[in-house]
């Protein structure tokens, strides 16, 4: 029986998620994952007890997550009813495909940003429009508000960005917000910059807005799975309706709340952080011809292009010499020479930035 026959009629055009990268550096521990933005430091003591205490409770169904929704309203200084808690910001990408697009559907979203965006756009059958940043790694904000079309559905904003890892200006968010059109504003890398704010004060302005936040990041709980969205109460009940339940766990919700009570923790993380980003971007700065781009999240763009370098190069020589693991970036604006470095440990930062310097010495 050819079953292929039943699948969906748009199922050629999905891609999966490509996860066996990360398959490869469990198998091998003696790589160094500075590739996939995870934060090097470990979960604390704080929300290892939690975890292991609700582990205790596991053979109970978890509630919709009562107090560490009172929790992130309180910091957000929203009502519960704007707060969604799920399996990572993920979910609600899945979400957002899932309630706003249908077949033949538009996705608006700017070029580079993280590639899930895409693929589930890709899932449901929406097609998704990707608009180039500017020459200096900027949201080409014109140029997105002249793609919209009866067709976009839904539009994507990330800020800082991932890959870029700039800011966006408040009055462009603002300009794209006007057009009506849903969108998620992806706040995964903002607790490396507190000084920044979040911008879940425009939802009440912009009730098309969902302020989607991940502990993957700063917190360091990639591997534990929880994140969150802020919206319009009838966003949030949307999404309670086409949800899988219990995607947020006891174990995650739990780790969740320990982490949100342990300040003293979360700005240990992001001092680390933001010194080591500081030390890559001053080190690969001394190389002419180089480029890196200054980020606010835990990972960095570097382009290489005018050194006659595609970014796989580099890519290929830290694995082989040193047991590095970093990203190759699509070509962008005829530029293949970029890639990206996530922050590791402080040796691995170090090692990471002398095999670079040797590539380039050998050239």
């Amino acid at each position: 029986m050819d079953l292929t026959k039943f699948f969906v009629p748009w199922y050629d055009k999905i891609k999966p998620y490509t996860t066996d990268d990360i398959a490869m550096a469990w198998e091998n521990p003696e790589l160094h994952r500075m590739f996939v933005n995870e934060n090097p430091v470990i979960p604390s003591e704080k929300v290892v007890e939690a975890v292991a205490n609700a582990v205790r409770l596991g053979n109970r169904y978890p509630d919709n997550g009562v107090r560490v929704r009172k929790k992130i309203a309180q910091r957000h200084k929203v009502s519960p009813d704007n707060v969604y808690i799920g399996n990572g910001s993920s979910e609600i990408i899945e979400l957002m495909c899932r309630l706003f697009l249908t077949p033949g559907d538009e996705i608006l979203l700017p070029n580079p940003i993280f590639s899930l965006y895409e693929l589930r756009a890709l899932n449901v059958g929406a097609n998704p429009v990707s608009i180039d940043v500017t020459s200096d790694m900027q949201y080409d904000t014109d140029a997105m508000l002249a793609a919209i079309n009866s067709k976009t559905k839904l539009m994507v904003l990330c800020n800082p960005n991932n890959p870029t890892g700039g800011f966006i200006p408040d009055e462009d968010i603002k300009r794209l917000l006007e057009a009506g059109i849903p969108t998620l504003f992806d706040e995964a890398y903002l607790e490396y910059h507190p000084d920044h704010e979040s911008k879940d004060h425009m939802i009440e302005e912009y009730p098309n807005m969902v302020v989607s936040h991940t502990f993957s990041k700063a917190y360091g709980m990639a591997g534990i799975r929880f994140g969150y969205a802020l919206a319009d109460e009838k966003i949030i009940q949307a999404f309670r309706k086409i949800q899988i339940p219990w995607t947020a766990s006891l174990l995650s919700i739990a780790a969740a709340e320990a982490a949100l009570d342990d300040m003293e923790e979360l700005k240990k993380k992001v001092d680390y952080n933001n010194a080591q980003i500081k030390y890559i971007y001053d080190e690969l700065s001394k190389i002419d011809g180089l480029k890196p781009y200054f980020s606010y999240g835990n990972y960095m763009i570097v382009d290489a292009t005018d050194l006659g370098v595609n970014g796989q190069e580099v890519v290929d020589y830290l694995f082989d010499k040193k047991k590095i693991m970093i990203k190759a970036v699509k070509t962008l604006k005829d530029r293949p020479g970029i890639f990206r470095i996530s922050v590791g440990k402080t040796e691995e930062n170090k090692a990471c930035i002398e095999g670079i310097k040797e590539f380039f010495a050998a050239k």
